[in-house]
C-alpha cells in the first residue's frame, strides 16, 4: 500500500491545548498519538531513519562539497541583529562577497592556529570542525529568527568552550579591517553567528522509511540526496511509493490554508489509495509532536472546523 506523510512543521499548539486533540480537532477523524522529540530537528531525524536529531551540519556541508567523513560539525550561519519595533532581532545575513569572505576566513584560521576545531566555509555558512564528537546541543535556527536573542544558543559541557570560540571569533572579526571599513560606511558589521545542527554522520547510511522528500528546507534537501531519496512528486502512485511531503507554513493563517488547498489537488490520487499520516511541529509545552493515521477510506476534509481568526473550510482531497 503506499504511504504518504505529511508533516506540518508550522503547526504547533498553542498554550492550552490538550494533548492528542490538535490534529483531531482539525481534520475530524483519526486517533492522535504522543511522539517525543525536543526540537524539529529531531523530528526530521526520527522521520528519516536517524537515531536521533538529524546531523544537518554535516549534511549541508557534503552537500556543499566539503565531505565530512567521520567529523563532527557545527554550522554558523551568519545573522545581523536589527531593530523592529524596539527590539534587537536575528536576522540570517548570509555570506559576503567572496573575496571578503576569504579574506575573513584567512584571518580567522590564522588566529585559530592551535585550537583543536578547524573553520571552513560552504557558499551558505561557515562551519566548525572538529575530530572529536563535542557534547552541545543548539536551537534550530527557525525558533529564533525574528526574535531576541535572549536565549542560551547552546548546551551540554562543551557548550561553555564552544560560546567562548564563538565570542572570541566575533571579536576577532569585529576588529578586521573590512568590518572596520563596513562601519564607516554605515553597514553592519559581518560577525555574528548563530550556532546550529551539530552532529556526525552516522556510520551507516540509514535506510529512510519514505522513497520521496518534498521540502524547502536546504539541510532536508540535503537529507534527501544523502540517502538517494527523491525529491520530486512522484508521477504514478505505486504500491511501494512513501513519500514524506513538509509543509512549512505557519496553519495559523489564512493564506497558509489557501497555499494548501492551490497544491492539494497533486494529492488526490493518494486519497483513496495510500495509507496517510499527519504529524504536527512541536506542541505548545514542548518535547512531543502529534501523530495522527488514516486508513485510505478515511473522510479527510483540509480545515473542517473553524479556528480562532480562520473562516471554516471544507473540501475533500
Amino acid at each position: 500500500m503506499p504511504r504518504l506523510g505529511l508533516w506540518l512543521h508550522g503547526l504547533a499548539g498553542r498554550p492550552g491545548e490538550s494533548y492528542g486533540s490538535l490534529l483531531p480537532r482539525l481534520w475530524g477523524a483519526g486517533r492522535a498519538e504522543r511522539l517525543p522529540a525536543q526540537s524539529s530537528l529531531e523530528v526530521a531525524g526520527r522521520l528519516l531513519g536517524f537515531a536521533g536529531p538529524l546531523p544537518a551540519a554535516a549534511l549541508l556541508a557534503a552537500a556543499e562539497a566539503l565531505p565530512p567523513g567521520a567529523d563532527w560539525l557545527l554550522a554558523l550561519e551568519p545573522v545581523v541583529i536589527g531593530g523592529q519595533t524596539g527590539r534587537a532581532v536575528l536576522q540570517p545575513a548570509g555570506l559576503l562577497p567572496a573575496e571578503d569572505n576569504q579574506a575573513l576566513l584567512a584571518a580567522a584560521r590564522e588566529h585559530f592556529a592551535d585550537s583543536p576545531w578547524q573553520l571552513e566555509s560552504g557558499a551558505r555558512r561557515w562551519y566548525l570542525r572538529s575530530r572529536y564528537p563535542l557534547d552541545l546541543q543548539t536551537p534550530d535556527p527557525e525558533t529564533v529568527w525574528g526574535q531576541e536573542a535572549v536565549q542560551t544558543p547552546a548546551q551540554g559541557t562543551d557548550a561553555r568552550s564552544v560560546l567562548a570560540f564563538l565570542n572570541e571569533l566575533q571579536m576577532l572579526l569585529a576588529a578586521h579591517p573590512l568590518n572596520l571599513a563596513r562601519n564607516d560606511q554605515g553597514l553592519d558589521s559581518w560577525c555574528y553567528f548563530w550556532p546550529w545542527g551539530e552532529g556526525c554522520l552516522p556510520a551507516a547510511r540509514p535506510t529512510s522509511p519514505w522513497t520521496h522528500l518534498i521540502a524547502t528546507q536546504e539541510e532536508l534537501q540535503a537529507t534527501a540526496r544523502w540517502l538517494g531519496m527523491a525529491s520530486e512528486m512522484p508521477a504514478a502512485v505505486a504500491p511501494d511509493t512513501a513519500l514524506l511531503w513538509v509543509w512549512p507554513g505557519t496553519w495559523r493563517d489564512p493564506a497558509t490554508a489557501e497555499g494548501f488547498d492551490a497544491q492539494a489537488g497533486i494529492l488526490r490520487p493518494w486519497r483513496r489509495r495510500a495509507r496517510i499520516e499527519l504529524y504536527t511541529g512541536i506542541l505548545a509545552r514542548g518535547g512531543e509532536v502529534e501523530r495522527v493515521r488514516l486508513g485510505p477510506a478515511s473522510r479527510w476534509a483540509f480545515w473542517r472546523r473553524s479556528l480562532p481568526g480562520i473562516a471554516k473550510r471544507s473540501g475533500n482531497w
